[in-house]
């Protein structure tokens, strides 16, 4: 399922991606199939970590949108950050290591003063968004003017979203304790706001404008389960990365919307 794992951003960091679950069968034929394949692999983890990082000067104010507690995909920022604060609905964003405060909220209504931040991270959030639109408003609000929205989302129109849609979250939360994910780390997936034309809509509603949309197809992590499966994961991940019309069926999306203007309202 398209990583209906957490609210945000926790994870493995540079180097750490995930590994093969316990559960699979043929799994040493995967891991084989995956050496060969992806010999030197760059996951998305990584990718979106150096995509954060070039936005970032020394005494900038960051606000991790949906920072979770921290476990799974950490970005580790504070060394170039003065200040990184952390919002979620989920308590346990108060346990989180990587912030410099955090608070238990709906990141529809923050309790910021406006245009307190000059960069908001956004990681694996967007899919659970019930609201969309008002969450970008209330995130336009507390972002300074020229200031930057980074996301990573994945997109609604892949074949594990599709299958994320189709499913139910008890379904979720089985398929991911059986990949060695926590059940307390699963949360009901909506993807409401996970595609280009949505995110561009939103964007120009909300007080923003693209600056860099990449889509990726990353290896098929979540055909684990069978050697037959992944193979052919591996093929349709050659073939959508190899043909730019094809981008729009690809899993990840990474996202810069810059904030333009004095806002929605302006």
């Amino acid at each position: 399922m398209a990583d209906p794992d957490r609210q945000a951003g926790q994870g493995d960091q540079a180097g750490q991606g995930d590994q093969a679950p316990t559960w699979t069968i043929g799994g040493e034929r995967i891991r084989r199939i995956e050496a060969h394949f992806y010999p030197s692999y760059i996951d998305e983890h990584v990718r979106f970590d150096a995509w954060v990082r070039s936005y970032l000067r020394p005494g900038m104010s960051v606000l991790d949108a949906g920072a979770g507690r921290g476990l799974r995909y950490p970005h580790r920022i504070r060394d170039t950050a003065s200040r990184v604060a952390g919002a979620d609905l989920d308590p346990a964003v108060l346990e989180n290591p990587g912030l410099t405060d955090a608070v238990v909220a709906d990141l529809a209504d923050l309790p910021y003063e406006d245009a307190s931040f000059d960069v908001i991270v956004s990681k694996y959030v967007f899919e659970h968004l019930a609201a969309p639109l008002a969450t970008m408003v209330e995130l336009r609000r507390v972002l300074r003017p020229g200031g930057c929205l980074l996301i990573h989302t994945p997109n609604r129109w892949h074949y594990v979203t599709i299958a994320a849609r189709c499913t139910p979250t008890r379904f979720h939360t089985w398929f991911n304790e059986h990949r060695e994910r926590s059940a307390a780390d699963t949360f009901p997936t909506r993807y409401r706001a996970n595609d280009r034309r949505t995110l561009s809509r939103l964007a120009d509603r909300s007080g923003f404008t693209i600056e860099r949309f990449v889509a990726i197809e990353t290896k098929p992590d979540y055909l684990f389960f069978s050697s037959v499966a992944y193979r052919m994961g591996v093929g349709y991940e050659r073939i959508v990365n190899r043909w730019h019309v094809l981008a729009p069926l690809r899993v990840q999306l990474l996202v810069t919307m810059r904030a333009v203007g004095g806002g929605p309202d302006a």
